[in-house]
């Protein structure tokens, strides 16, 4: 017979015996307290990781629609040429900000320092859209053309990245700076169009943190089942 035949099931953990007494059964609270935690990191985790790859479609939104202005623009060819360039260096740092880390291999990827990374360089490129304004613009711009430089591309972006943060990063500088131009440079309605920019930030701001808030739930909800 064997020794552990000589003991019944329910017999504790003796070392001379070398018979284990089975586990207690349970419910586990504190691993079941660890969930929220641990479905906000991932929620946050997924949220970034989203936020990062959607930058090259951003990129190509702002390139196409730097084209669009360049046509459409009064300035003189040093001025659209400088613009272009400052635009560019944002679009050519945010693609390798992509390539090195994300595209790379995302497990190699701090996502807060790439997030962070991304974010500055997004209000680097709303404050290079934005002095187009003083670049490319014509002397007396139609009030649309102002408006639909400063808010198209903000507008565009807060449907891309849904990321309220980096949506507002981009939006600020390039709505001011353009309201600031409007302003200063008494083009036709300034204080209309520039009152109309500032309300319009603010409504992309908004709409960026409704898409933030109602972000569908990574996990199912325990609490159901």
């Amino acid at each position: 017979m064997a020794l552990t035949d000589s003991k019944p099931h329910d017999t504790p953990f003796d070392p001379a015996m070398g018979v284990i007494a089975p586990a207690p059964l349970g419910v586990p609270h504190k691993a079941l307290a660890q969930l929220p935690r641990l479905h906000g990191e991932a929620s946050r985790n997924l949220g970034l990781t989203q936020f990062l790859s959607r930058s090259p479609q951003v990129c190509v939104n702002l390139m196409l629609a730097g084209a669009a202005m360049l046509i459409l623009g009064g300035g003189t060819l040093k001025a659209e040429f400088a613009w272009a360039v400052l635009v560019l260096i944002g679009i050519v740092a945010m693609t390798r900000n992509f390539i090195r880390g994300f595209a790379r291999s995302l497990r190699r990827v701090p996502l807060e320092e790439a997030a962070s990374d991304l974010r500055a360089l997004l209000l680097y490129t709303g404050a290079a859209w934005g002095s187009g304004a003083f670049l490319v613009m014509p002397a007396l711009p139609a009030p649309l053309l102002t408006f639909g430089f400063a808010v198209t591309p903000a507008l565009v972006l807060a449907l891309i990245l849904k990321d309220r943060k980096g949506v507002m990063a981009f939006t600020i500088p390039a709505a001011f700076i353009t309201a600031g131009a409007a302003l200063l440079g008494a083009w036709p309605l300034g204080m209309v169009v520039s009152l109309a920019i500032v309300a319009a930030a603010v409504g992309i701001a908004l709409i960026s943190a409704l898409q933030h808030t109602q972000r569908p739930p990574l996990l199912p909800d325990l609490a159901l089942r």
